[in-house]
């Protein structure tokens, strides 16, 4: 059974938090998935790649 791949970020902050989050292409901003709020203090971002979305 082949699954739909959706690619997001894991994004890490300075405050130590880390966050499934997104990138606004327009801004350059992080928002994070749980609520969308902007990410403030962002020092990285990972790729992932979910084999199953819900």
């Amino acid at each position: 059974m082949d699954f739909a791949v959706q690619t997001g970020l894991v994004v890490f902050s300075h405050d130590g938090r880390i966050q499934f989050g997104w990138r606004d292409i327009e801004t350059g901003e992080f928002h994070a998935e749980a609520d969308g709020k902007c990410i403030p203090g962002v020092i990285g971002a990972l790729e992932f790649s979910a084999d199953v979305i819900h």
